[in-house]
């Protein structure tokens, strides 16, 4: 399965916020790795390496965005709370039925999420940042 690619298109130029983006882009690329897909264990390791992390990665950058007085701050985190819910939904399915959810039906789901969001939504807050 093809892999998410760091690129400096993603940096949202502040160190911090671009580290954490590619500590998720290793994160959601270990669901997606063959070595991966075929046990369960991992797989639900690495869903729970996703959330802690996501978590705690929302954090930081809502305290950023906080910081910087933000205008579209609640519609951000609005967007945070609702990736936290899909990521949790998935593996209260992938506990509930382990062999239904494959890591490469979450991995799909968090690369298009991520992408997106970095791309769009993070790189907007970066270059509203760096005005400030």
């Amino acid at each position: 399965m093809d892999s998410i690619q760091w690129s400096r298109w993603m940096s949202v130029g502040i160190e911090e916020l671009d580290e954490d983006h590619r500590v998720l882009v290793d994160i959601v690329n270990k669901l997606g790795a063959d070595e991966n897909r075929a046990s369960p264990d991992v797989i639900e390791a690495i869903l729970d390496e996703l959330i802690h992390y996501t978590k705690d990665h929302f954090a930081r950058e809502e305290a950023h965005m906080a910081q910087a007085n933000y205008p579209t701050f609640a519609a951000h985190k609005a967007l945070h709370d609702a990736l936290t819910r899909n990521v949790e939904s998935y593996r209260e399915r992938f506990h509930a039925q382990r062999d239904t959810i494959t890591g490469n039906e979450v991995f799909e789901f968090c690369a298009d999420w991520l992408g997106k969001h970095i791309l769009k939504e993070d790189t907007r807050f970066g270059a509203y940042a760096a005005e400030q």
